[in-house]
């Protein structure tokens, strides 16, 4: 036998092999590799795109972590409610002994998370202001930016279930039309005594609204004060009476709750932080995992303790001023609230906030079938899985092209000055001619 032959037979085989090898398993296996590590590089990337753009430009990430935790419970306790209204499933444990079904219908709590949060926030440049001499925002400004800002996201979610509405037929037109006028204007609560008939999750936005006009005058009024212990004293003096007002007036049950008449100490306790933060936080937040457990207990504690009684109440704000310092103060639970991820749903929460609950009430006549035993807490957290990507899609889509791009105070500019362009470019191409 021919040895060359053999060899160069040999030589072949082992190209052959080579070639399979490479084009049939390691380019698909590179390739594979290749387009992973893109789709992780896009997806780490999605929380820098939807970091809102900051007035000021001093981006505190803690806040958007609160807020997350402020959304999240609403947003269960809505799709609970909904669970149960539509389902048929004949659940093993009487609901209103179930701990989780309890759990879940105590998501107003994170409204409450809200009003602090914005008692923090819109304090926070009024007391730079008298505290460390800074430059504080005008007041025309400061109106003028809540205006663009929040409206246009607003105006176009309330007219779009104004209509959806209509088309199907729950209402007539000059019966829902009152409706939209008051929402648009921030007076339904006040002009109805009740929550908003197009979207009910707005009445907490009225009452920040009414906050927001009150915010720069009460302001000045606590912050002016120089002395520390004073000006500390007279933020939680006028928590506890207000309080108490509310409960010598029934200011905490309806139609004052649904005011600023019935949740004034929230927004009052957020104050309570600016100072802290402003004094004590300025250099350098000392972090200890003592904190960590202030912060999981508060908000346990918030969920289960959130009631009308008196002595309740108290202890309630007690611990809606500690979750929000012990969110800053904490060790894990900072480092949690602070991720990427998190902190972009959170800074989204306007949106989310705005359309979950028409989502919910679409998604429910979709799944309200499914059946996964007659587990309580199994089906909410299947319903959830279905109904939370949905949210966040739609939600990051409307942040995207709506909400953020109003976080742009020239934004009105930016829209105009094209149109105008356009219009002035074909007005005098039409006289030349």
């Amino acid at each position: 036998m021919n040895t060359k032959y053999i060899d160069r037979t040999l030589y072949t085989n082992h190209l052959n092999t080579n070639w399979i090898w490479h084009h049939f398993l390691i380019r698909p296996v590179n390739k594979l590799l290749t387009n992973m590590n893109n789709l992780i590089i896009a997806i780490k990337s999605i929380p820098k795109k939807l970091t809102r753009v900051t007035r000021s430009g001093n981006f505190i990430g803690e806040i958007d972590g609160l807020r997350f935790l402020a959304i999240f419970p609403v947003v269960v306790q809505h799709l609970s409610e909904r669970l149960i209204r539509n389902t048929n499933i004949d659940f093993a444990s009487n609901l209103k002994d179930d701990t989780v079904a309890y759990l879940a219908s105590r998501g107003t709590v994170g409204v409450y998370i809200f009003f602090a949060i914005s008692g923090f926030i819109l304090s926070l440049p009024f007391a730079k202001r008298f505290l460390n001499n800074q430059p504080g925002p005008n007041l025309k400004q400061y109106f003028f930016r809540r205006l663009t800002r929040l409206e246009p996201p607003y105006i176009l979610v309330m007219t779009g279930l104004f209509v959806v509405l209509l088309i199907k037929g729950d209402y007539v037109i000059t019966e829902l039309l009152p409706h939209l006028g008051a929402s648009l204007l921030y007076i339904h609560n006040i002009t109805y005594a009740d929550y908003p008939v197009i979207n009910p999750v707005a009445w907490s936005l009225e009452i920040e609204i009414q906050f927001y006009i009150l915010a720069p005058f009460l302001a000045k009024f606590i912050f002016s004060i120089h002395k520390k212990l004073l000006r500390r004293s007279v933020i939680i003096g006028s928590i506890f009476v207000f309080i108490s007002l509310q409960h010598i007036f029934s200011w905490a049950h309806m139609p004052y709750k649904i005011t600023i008449l019935g949740q004034l100490q929230y927004f009052l306790a957020g104050f309570l932080v600016t100072d802290i933060f402003l004094n004590e936080w300025q250099n350098k937040i000392t972090k200890n995992w003592i904190w960590d457990i202030i912060a999981v207990s508060s908000f346990y504690l918030l969920l289960i303790t959130w009631s009308a009684d008196y002595g309740k109440n108290l202890f309630f704000i007690v611990l809606i001023f500690l979750l929000l310092i012990s969110v800053f103060k904490s060790t894990f639970v900072n480092k949690l609230l602070t991720a990427p991820w998190i902190v972009a749903i959170g800074g989204m929460c306007y949106t989310i906030y705005l359309i979950h609950l028409p989502l919910l009430e679409l998604v429910i006549v979709l799944t309200k079938k499914i059946e996964i035993t007659n587990i309580f807490w199994i089906n909410l957290t299947v319903q959830f899985c279905i109904a939370a990507p949905i949210i966040l899609g739609i939600s990051i889509w409307f942040y995207l092209k709506v909400e953020k791009p109003c976080m742009d105070k020239d934004w009105i500019k930016k829209i105009q000055f094209p149109i105008i362009h356009k219009f002035i470019k074909h007005h005098f191409s039409h006289k030349k001619q």
